[in-house]
Parts: structure tokens; sequence; C-alpha cells
């Protein structure tokens, strides 16, 4: 009775798909978060409540799914690397030059090339990554060559808030890099047919425009090659907010598509029987998804291509079948699609703020009450971007261009006529080459225009990069400030978007409480940053290479923003050698340094100059006026703390003497950095004795090319019982001194490393 009174049981509602695509996607998501990568018992007891009968099954099985897919990709990808036991073996290996290659022109005037190198023999990773250093040989897409190469297992420097170089690798499929010892040409067998196509036109942009930058940035707009760029040039780009507008990605894409769109509508409706058979709007629709394709078949299917061509496919098969009220669902889907075909594009910082992009737009343009004029509508849409983009460009590159809400309000109108433009100047070209030579040079006139303006900004305007990196609280605080600031008016929570974004500017509080000293990992090299309650040091700034890596860009800046330091109280170069020099200059052009010592332009350093901070004492041992080698003038600070450290800089030998004759007494330390970073010519067995460290840490490259440290300066630290740390093989290498009195030391590598990262190991 109870039962009939209660009437028929009604069967649970469909879970929205919506929500299955947003638990896919943390399940794909979420193997990147550990450390180990999970193997078949793990997976499989994971996969098992998907199998009971309990009411969050369907949830489980689209989370238990992800996970799977992403293990599978994963294990797939690190079977693929080259094994650490066959680093710097060296062997021939065929293969296809397979991409477009990068050109770096050195001081000297012999270019290096890099490019993908996907090779033709078992044993082998299929896609390798290769440098070919001062080769007068030019290296063109789709070319067969034979390469003696070098091998080198995915390894790169590992600090916090810096770039993973090991993450760019796996999520470009690249099993191992590679330098050219020697080569060959070998028989072409065909194939590429696409990369090939994208070399021609890149040429024939060549051929009408020359070497400026017009044909650098008409390579780039056309068919995806930033080959001919310049660090100098990503550095403009970056500081007036335009990188998105030159690297082909979702913006590029959608105007394309949309001129497409309504050229084909317009084209269409002059036809009255062809509007009968199918409707001008969705036959617009048909044919920009067709343009999309052909225009990401140009740029290559680059990742940032591919997901914003697979973005836009699913909102114009949504429009056909009118399923546009409800853009969230095709955005959803289409974030499931993307992670589908590739779940290592959750590492890209382009898949978020792409996404992010697009949530933006539709947030401020859908579901409005009141209609806004469309150049009204353009200006919110794009201040908006500016300001939600803000934490996201903040967590991902530390920092943001100030610059970047006016210089896009005239550079995205400007990129969106001359887009279109570039690409039609390119098909008259294929058409008519007389015709397309007059529209090229014209389109290329225009371009250089656009280079000046945005160099000119870019070199004018101070500061307009602002260096910061706030925490993840505050990222997402700052984010929902921007929400709520752009929310329909009469919301009650708008005031609180202030707050929100004030999260972002308000500084921490300082987290050192003494001494802290890390060594960061910049390969073979150094750079030690010193801090204090309220100071901090940086001793040294690693190597930098022209067109290549920058230490003190990629790793000394990205390191002092994460710990909430955005002015550096002395900057201490202990010599001009590249390898601690090479840095201080992108230090410099980043971040406020109130001292500078050691440099052309600072103060030297000499024997007796001293200082104190919050209690530490600082003070130069070396050198004194007399005569010395590069090496042995290095600067010698010894820091007198919680506990005390010896910072050598390259000193050999001679300059060990001096100071075991000069300061025996005062070079005590607990910590040293080893002199010369282990080198052979220095360490000697006195200078050993009258330091007496509990640590030395080793500023030296993995498998360092120079040996270092050498086996016999290991050998003579471990007879006197001194723990030892290379910064190659442990990564960022962080020393304090316990509320006990003992001496802590974190490696970066073995506190912060994910499946992908290689481990501490020699």
């Amino acid at each position: 009775m109870d039962a009939v009174a209660a009437g028929p049981l009604r069967p649970r509602p469909p879970t929205d798909l919506r929500t299955l695509a947003l638990a896919y996607g943390a399940g794909v998501a979420a193997p990147f978060l550990l450390p180990v990568l999970p193997g078949l018992g793990a997976c499989l007891a994971l996969a098992l409540p998907a199998v009971l009968p309990w009411r969050g099954r369907v949830l489980w099985s689209a989370v238990a799914l992800g996970v799977l897919l992403t293990c599978w990709h994963g294990q797939r990808a690190l079977d693929q690397r080259l094994p650490p036991q066959r680093h710097g073996q060296t062997l021939w290996v065929e293969g296809i030059v397979a991409s477009l290659p990068e050109r770096a022109v050195q001081p000297q005037g012999r270019p290096t090339w890099r490019f993908r190198f996907d090779t033709r023999q078992a044993g082998l990773p299929p896609r390798l990554r290769v440098s070919w250093y001062r080769s007068d040989t030019a290296v063109v897409a789709g070319q067969c060559w034979r390469l003696q190469l070098r091998l080198r297992t995915p390894r790169g420097s590992f600090n916090p808030g810096g770039f993973d170089y090991e993450a760019w690798l796996l999520r470009e499929r690249i099993g191992a890099t590679a330098s050219v010892r020697d080569a060959e040409l070998c028989e072409d067998s065909g194939g590429y047919r696409l990369l090939r196509w994208r070399r021609d036109i890149v040429a024939a942009i060549g051929a009408v425009l020359g070497e400026r930058p017009a044909a650098s940035l008409l390579a780039a707009l056309s068919v995806g090659d930033t080959s001919a760029m310049t660090d100098l040039d990503w550095e403009r780009f970056r500081v007036t907010g335009t990188t998105h507008l030159i690297a082909i990605s979702g913006f590029n894409l959608a105007i394309v598509t949309g001129f497409a769109f309504f050229l084909m509508r317009w084209s269409w409706s002059l036809f009255p029987w062809l509007c009968l058979r199918v409707p001008a709007q969705r036959a617009g629709l048909y044919g920009s998804g067709a343009v999309a394709i052909v225009y990401a078949l140009l740029a290559g299917f680059e990742p940032p291509v591919t997901r914003a061509l697979i973005m836009l496919l699913v909102l114009i098969l949504a429009a056909t079948r009118d399923r546009l009220q409800q853009p969230s669902r095709a955005l959803l889907y289409a974030f499931a699609l993307i992670v589908t075909l590739d779940p290592f594009a959750v590492l890209s910082p382009g898949l978020w703020l792409s996404f992010g992009a697009v949530a933006a737009i539709l947030y401020v343009s859908l579901g409005r009450h009141r209609r806004a004029p469309a150049w009204r509508l353009a200006i919110h849409v794009q201040l908006f971007l500016s300001l939600v983009l803000v934490p996201m460009t903040m967590g991902f590159f530390a920092g943001f261009a100030w610059l970047a809400p006016v210089a896009n309000l005239i550079a995205v109108p400007v990129f969106g006529v001359l887009t279109p433009m570039l690409m039609s100047s390119l098909l008259l070209y294929g058409l008519w080459e007389p015709l397309g030579r007059v529209c090229l040079r014209a389109s290329g006139w225009l371009l250089d225009g656009v280079h000046a303006a945005l160099a000119w900004a870019a070199d004018t305007v101070p500061s307009a990069w602002w260096p910061a990196s706030p925490q993840p609280a505050a990222l997402a605080l700052g984010a929902i400030g921007a929400v709520l600031l752009f929310a329909p008016r009469g919301l009650p929570l708008r005031p609180l978007a202030l707050v929100g974004l004030a999260a972002l500017v308000v500084p921490r509080t300082p987290s050192v409480t003494g001494l802290e000293v890390t060594a960061l990992d910049v390969g073979q090299g150094t750079a030690v940053v010193v801090r204090t309650p309220h100071h901090a040091l940086l001793f040294d700034a690693g190597p930098a290479f022209d067109e290549g890596f920058d230490a003190g860009r990629s790793v000394v800046v990205p390191y002092l923003l994460a710990q909430d330091i955005r002015r550096i109280d002395a900057l201490v170069l202990s010599h001009g050698d590249n390898d601690h020099a090479g840095g201080v200059d992108a230090v410099r052009g980043l971040l406020a340094v109130d001292r500078v010592i050691g440099t052309a332009d600072g103060e030297p350093c000499i024997d007796g100059l001293s200082w104190q901070w919050d209690g530490v004492v600082f003070r130069f041992l070396h050198p004194d006026d007399g005569a010395w080698s590069p090496n042995n003038r290095s600067c010698v600070l010894h820091i007198d703390g919680d506990f005390d450290v010896l910072l050598p800089g390259d000193i050999e030998r001679g300059a060990e003497a001096r100071l075991l004759r000069a300061h025996r007494a005062a070079l005590s330390a607990d910590l040293l950095l080893s002199p010369h970073h282990g080198s052979g010519t220095s360490s000697t067995a006195a200078f050993i004795d009258a330091v007496s460290p509990q640590v030395v840490v080793h500023p030296a490259g993995w498998r360092s090319r120079y040996g270092h440290p050498r086996g016999d300066v290991v050998g003579r630290y471990a007879e006197v019982g001194v723990r030892q740390h290379v910064t190659g093989v442990e990564g960022a290498v962080r020393i304090v001194r316990d509320p006990d009195g003992t001496l802590r030391v974190e490696g970066w590598r073995s506190r912060a490393a994910r499946w992908w990262n290689a481990p501490a190991e020699p």
C-alpha cells in the first residue's frame, strides 16, 4: 500500500554530458600531478569501481577513463626515450628533417640550426631534437640526411618557478636531443609533402621580400614559421602583449575563418537556387570550416593550431545543428576531444589560455539583457580579456604586460584586417605570380610598419613588463575579481572585485627567518641566491648563449619571482666568464638591482669590503690588488650567519694559496660552493682542511663535458666526510639551518619531480 501510495519509481535523470566532460578532463589531468606514473595494478584498481553498481559509477568511469588514457600515452612516451645508459653515445643516424629549421645567426656569422629529426632506424627514439652548431650547410625541411649525432637523454635544468624543459620535450614527443658531428645527404624517398609545401611558401616569401622584418612576420602569420624571429622580436611582442597575434593560434584562425564565413555567405546569397538547397548561413559555416582546415594545414597542424581548429570545428558543428544556445557545452566537448587526441596538451599554457580567452569572450558577449553597440562590445571584450588573462599570464610566465590592453586595442583590429589580406596575397601569388608579387610587396610594406610600431612601443614605454609570480590562491582571487568587475550591473558582489584584484599585487610575508642559500641549477655554470629575512643577494647569474638558453631569464628571474623577490639588494659577479656572467643582463633588465659589485659598471669587489644585513655579515676575502689570471681574480665572498658560507667563484690553486696565507682563520665555513665547479685545478687538500665544510655544492652540469666535479676532487672531499651535492644532478639545492642546529639540504629534483622528469641520479 505504501509503495502504491508513493507512486511509481522515477528513473534517475541522465548525467549531464558537460559534467561527464569535466570529470573526464579531470581524469586526464590528474596523473600530471604525480611523481610516478601509475602502473598496471594501480590502473586496474582504479577501474574496478566503474563496474560496481553504485550511484557515482558513471562519473567515476569518466575519471578512470581519463586517467587510463594519460597513463597509456605517458608510458609509451617514456618507453621511447633514450635511456641514460646511452647518454653521450655517438653514431650515424639516417632520417628526415621533419620541421621548418630554426636558424640562429652567431656573432661569427656561422648559423646554428635546430630542427626535428625523424629517424629511420630501430633502437632509437622516432623523434629527435637536433642542433647543428656553426654550420655553413643550409638545412632544408624535408631533406634526407645521414647525421653523425652525439645523443643526449632528455634532461634540463630543474628549479622552482623555472621552465620545465623535460615537460616541453614530452609534449613534443621528443625522445632524445642530439648535436651533429658530421653529415652527408642521403637519397630522398619522398613523403612529407605538407612540410615541403610550407617550405616552398617560406622560400617564395623570402624571394619577394628578402631578409627583413616583414618576411619573418609573413612567414609566421601564413605557415607558422617563426624560425627567423630573433630573441629581441619575441621580447618586444612579449612586453606589448601581442605574442598571440604573431604565432598562429586561435585568434588568427578565427580571423581567417570569420572572413571566409562572411565572404562565403555573401557570395552564396547571390544565387537564390543555391539558397533553396542550402541556406547561405549554413553554406558559410561549411565553407569557413573548410578554410580553417586548409589554414591549419598551412600551419603544419602544430599543437596550438590543432587545438584552435578542434575548438572552432566543434563550435561550427554546434551552430549548424542550432545548438549554440549553451556554448559551454560545445566548449567542454572541444576540451574533451582535444585532451583525448593529445593528453600532453594539459601541460601546455596555450591550452588554458585559449579556453580561458574563449570562455571570457562568451561571458562578456552572451547573456546580457541590453544589447551594446558592436564597437563598445569589442572594447569590453578586449579589456576583459586583458584583465582576466592577467592571473593566468602571471601563473605561467611570472609577469604580465600592463601595456597589453592599449596595444591590443590597436593591434587586434590591425591584424584582423592584415591576416586575411596576407593570406589573399599568397593565394594570388600562387594563381598569378606578377599580381601576387605586387600584393606581397604591399603587404610587406604594411608589416614593416607594424613591426616598427611594436618595436617603438616596446623600446619606448618604460617597464612595460611587470614581473610578478603570486601564489595560486592569489591568482584565483584575481581571476574572480576580474569576473566580478565585468559582471552584469546590479550584482551585489561587484564591489568585491577590487579586493580580488588587489591580491595580485599585495606582497607576501617573507618566508625566511634566518639565512637561506640556494644554488640554482643552470647547467654548467653558477648562480647562487642568498636570503636573509629582509634582503636578497645574487652571486653570479649563470650562462647565456646567442639566440638560445639564457639562465638569467629562464632560471634566475623566475626563481626570484616565485619567492616574491622583485628587487635584488646586491648582485655580485665573481668574474666575467660566460658561465657566471651570461645571465646578468637579463636579470638587471627584468628586476631592480640596488647594488652591483664586480661588473664593469659596478663597484669592485676587493679584499676587506664588507657589510651587514639582519645580523648576517658579508665580507670579501679576495682578490687583492695583485696580478691574477681571470679565474684567480674571482670574487671570494664569506657569509657569517646562522651558518657560515664560502662562495669562491672559479679560483684555482694560486688564489687558494693566497687565501691560506692571508685569511686561513676566516676561511672556515659550514657550506662551501666548490671552487671552479669542482675542477682539478682547485680544491687542494690544504684549502679543504682550512674551510672544513660540512656540505659542499658543486655547481656543475649533469654529466658535464668538462668532467666536473673531477673524481679526484670528489675523493678529497669524501676523505674528510663532507656531504656533496651537484646542482646538475639534484636540481636547485637549498640549504638552511634547522632549529635543532643541523644543516638541512634539499634537492629540488627529489622534492618536486614529476614522472616525466629525470631522477636525481648521476
